[in-house]
Formats: structure tokens, sequence, C-alpha cells
């Protein structure tokens, strides 16, 4: 069960990094009033889940799948290296097109439905939020978002045709709804528009939005469940279905030890001597046992404890008096004359 707990917590893990998606990207930025005083490109990550990612370890990098895919292939031939080693050998060879997002910065913690930006100006000694290199303003530019296990998070591709001042954005934010449960974070134009910050709907705002003002979730219920029944009844019956599966398992576990205890009774019964099932056979009266037991007693002290031991003595004569014929006859009586 601990293990289970364990999987499920790194399988947790895992599917929030997947959260974590490309927003917004800027190649020529004409305006740093909001930005920091830096008039750097800058790529904007959306944290779309509802619980806080830490970021650390992951990849942004230039470099198209194409590229890192058969980067993987060819080194994991070679050698056993995970891919996070890969990775990170990759960004030591071309650290103008890869940057790992480092450890040890709160900041990397995103918040749920919160933004982070990053900019791209080629100056990692600025901080943990500067990349290691640059975009390429009049030309596609390509940015893509890996997680330290090699799987591609999200990718966007700039098109060239982008004006000083504007952003790539997408429509919605966050990834769309089929797309988060398929788990496809593969760049799709049609989710993205350009934005030249001349309306309230066009505005370019990069980090500013740190909130969802509508919860799509909690606007369906109020549609569908105002009274809360619903809401209730599924509430309920969660908790009772796990008390079941909890009961379930209680007893699965139970019957598994008790046939286990039975079974090795039955080895110890087994095992014990033919005589000792033979006396539990027989009974325990106790008229036949102190009968038993006497003749026992009886049989083993019949006779004193002798030493077995002859001894002759010759200091005497030759013969005993019981083998002496004279002393075996009985004597003629005398006959006394004197009347």
């Amino acid at each position: 069960m601990t293990l289970i707990a364990v999987v499920a917590a790194l399988s947790a893990m895992a599917q929030g990094r997947m959260d974590m998606c490309i927003n917004e990207v800027m190649v020529q930025n004409n305006n740093s009033d909001n930005q920091n005083g830096k008039c750097s490109a800058w790529i904007e990550l959306f944290n779309a889940s509802y619980g806080t990612n830490g970021i650390e370890k992951m990849f942004i990098t230039t470099f198209k799948p194409d590229y890192i895919q058969n980067y993987f292939k060819d080194m994991e031939s070679k050698s056993n290296k995970k891919r996070n080693v890969l990775l990170e050998e990759l960004r030591n060879q071309n650290p103008d097109k890869v940057y790992e997002i480092p450890r040890g910065d709160v900041n990397t913690k995103i918040k749920p439905r919160t933004h982070v930006v990053f900019y791209a100006d080629g100056d990692t000694t600025a901080g943990t939020f500067h990349l290691s290199f640059t975009l390429a303003a009049g030309c596609e530019n390509y940015v893509a978002l890996y997680d330290v296990n090699g799987d591609l998070v999200d990718e966007v591709i700039i098109p060239a045709n982008l004006q000083a001042g504007q952003s790539f954005a997408r429509i919605s934010e966050g990834l769309p709804t089929d797309m988060h449960m398929n788990g496809n974070h593969n760049f799709v134009t049609s989710q993205w528009e350009v934005r030249d910050g001349s309306s309230v709907a066009k505005a370019i705002t990069p980090g500013k939005f740190n909130v969802r003002p509508v919860n799509e979730n909690i606007e369906m219920f109020k549609n569908e469940d105002g009274s809360g029944i619903w809401l209730t009844i599924m509430s309920m019956g969660v908790v009772f279905c796990a008390l079941l599966m909890l009961y379930i398992l209680f007893k699965l576990f139970g019957k598994a030890f008790a046939g286990q205890g039975k079974e090795k009774k039955e080895e110890e019964t087994v095992d014990e001597p033919v005589e000792a099932v033979a006396a539990q056979e027989g009974g325990d009266d106790d008229e036949a046992i102190a009968a038993i037991c006497m003749a026992l007693y009886q049989h083993l002290n019949a006779h004193d404890e002798e030493s077995g031991v002859l001894t002759f003595d010759h200091s005497h004569e030759a013969h005993s008096a019981w083998g002496s014929k004279g002393n075996l006859l009985l004597r003629v009586p005398e006959h006394h004359n004197n009347h």
C-alpha cells in the first residue's frame, strides 16, 4: 500500500508538470515599462492546473523535436544514460539553445492558474528567469518546453511576420480541454493569435493576470446543480465507496492471513511423532493409564539390583557337606543292652 501511494504521488507530480504550457511569446519588445526595465524578448509560461507545480529541472529549448528525439536515440544506443542526464549534456554542449531551470529558487514553485515570465536575453547571470538564448527577429522561432525525463510538455512556432511590440499568445489561457485530457500538447495554429495591445481582447500583459476570473467547473455546477444536491450525493458516494473498498481490502487481508495460519498449523500437526499421535488416539482413560504405570513400575523394580559377580573360596575342603553321602544317610540307631 505504501508503494502504491508513492507511485501515485510520483504520477500526480509528473501529471502536474504536463499541465505547464507556453502561453505567450514576444520576440521584439519595445516597451520596458512593465518588464522590469528589460527590452528583451520574453516567454510566458502558464500553470493550467489547480495545484502548485515546481518547474525546476525543466528545459526550455529552441531545438525542434526531431533533433531532440534523434539525439536521444543516438546517445541511448551508445550508453545507458537516462534522458535527464542526456538533456544536461545537450545543454552543456549547446548553452545558446538549451536552458535548464535551476533548483533552489522558491519562485520556481508556480501557484495554480498563474504565470511566470522568462526573458530571452542570453544573460543567465541576471537570475533564474533569464534564458541562455535569444529569439531572432524577422524569422520563424521555435520554442519548446521539456520535462526532466525528456517528455515534450509544450511547443510553439512563432511566425516570422511578428512585428515589434506584438506578442503571439493563446486565444484561451491554458490548454484546451480536449488537448489537456488527451495529453496532446503539440502546437496548433488555430489556438494562437497575434496581439498588439490595441484593445482589451488584444492586451499584452505578461504575468499580470495571475488568477483566472472565472472557473468553468464552478460555473457548470452553479448552472446544473444550483441547490447542491448532486454535489452532496457525489461527495457522500465517494466517501462510502472509499470505506467499502477499505472494508473489502481488510476482509481479503484477513482471509489471506487466516489461510496462512491454518496451513502452518496443519504442517506442524503432520510433523508430530507417530507415537504421540497414537497416544492421542488411544484416549485418556485414567484407569488404563494407572494400570500401565503400575505394570511398568513392577517390571522395572521386581528385583534388587545385583552386581552379577561370582566369588569362589578355595580355603575350605574340596567338597561341600551337601555332597557327602555319609552325611546324607540316616544313622542306624545304637542298641543299648543295659536294661
